[in-house]
């Protein structure tokens, strides 16, 4: 009677730890979003401590009015989302069928050398290829445009879509493909008709964490990019300062209250079709 009741509490003991464990870790992720939104309603004086930053007084929207009016927000939203439905267009359009492919390739050392060299381009640091993008986009003539950074954006997404994308379609029953061929279904119509439409959670979550992704890339557009197409990563970089003028920490908390605002709805909107996606993943592989 003894142990089961010490049981019952070490139970309750234990539920109660996991909860609090649980609270101060969402305390721990929501203290840099709560130490942003309200040093954006805050002068660049008062960041000198934390305590002033979270005080209630001093309120203030100039950091926000300025960056509309000086950080031309407007302008470098429209170019970080056309930069990202783009890329993640031009990546699902061409990774999909890519990854359906190698998934079946009849040689499984050809397969495995193949998803290799595919991810291979994802060990080399992003800095090491900015250089040599900036020197070929200036000798085709798209150094500074929005097509230049889409492209240098392809070459980073692509290698994890495909990675991604073949866990989804490996776990199709090959029994459904060859009862489809036996219906009469050409190669294209087995992948159009049956296996994508089978991975389309997968492909949902791919293209959500693609969006994601090049909404927040900043290497290659600060190196690649003109004004006329630089994101919004780049142009929060108009208000850290120089040698000469001081960093205006406040509307830079506000622009970057700005920045996450867009992203933080669409994961909010979204969030079921990722849980599902990554749920689908891990049970087929």
């Amino acid at each position: 009677m003894r142990s089961a009741r010490a049981y019952k509490w070490l139970g309750g003991g234990g539920l109660a730890l996991r909860y609090l464990f649980l609270i101060a870790w969402m305390l721990i992720c929501i203290m840099p979003v709560v130490l942003l939104l309200m040093g954006s309603l805050k002068d660049t004086a008062l960041f000198q401590s934390v305590p002033q930053i979270l005080s209630f007084s001093g309120f203030t929207l100039d950091n926000y009015t300025q960056s509309f009016q000086q950080g031309n927000y407007l302008h470098f939203l429209r170019n970080s989302l056309i930069i990202s439905f783009s890329a993640l267009a031009v990546v699902l359009v061409v990774c999909t069928p890519m990854a359906y492919g190698i998934t079946k390739l009849a040689s499984p050392k050809t397969r495995n050398l193949i998803v290799f060299s595919v991810l291979a381009t994802r060990f080399l640091p992003y800095v090491v290829l900015a250089l040599p993008m900036y020197l070929f986009f200036a000798r085709i003539g798209l150094q500074g445009t929005i097509v230049g950074v889409v492209l240098a954006h392809l070459a980073m997404q692509m290698p994890f879509i495909v990675w991604l994308m073949l866990g989804f379609f490996a776990g199709i029953p090959h029994e459904v493909e060859e009862a489809a061929v036996i219906d009469g279904a050409s190669p294209f119509g087995v992948f159009w008709r049956i296996c994508l439409p089978m991975v389309l959670p997968g492909l949902n979550a791919s293209a959500i964490l693609a969006f994601i992704i090049s909404y927040n890339e900043f290497l290659f557009a600060f190196f690649l990019a003109g004004y006329d197409a630089q994101p919004l990563t780049v142009g929060i970089t108009r208000f850290v300062g120089g040698a000469d003028v001081g960093a205006q920490y406040g509307v830079v908390a506000a622009y970057g209250t700005l920045i996450i605002l867009p992203i933080i709805i669409f994961a909010l909107i979204v969030n079921r079709y990722i849980v599902s996606g990554m749920t689908a993943g891990a049970v087929k592989g």
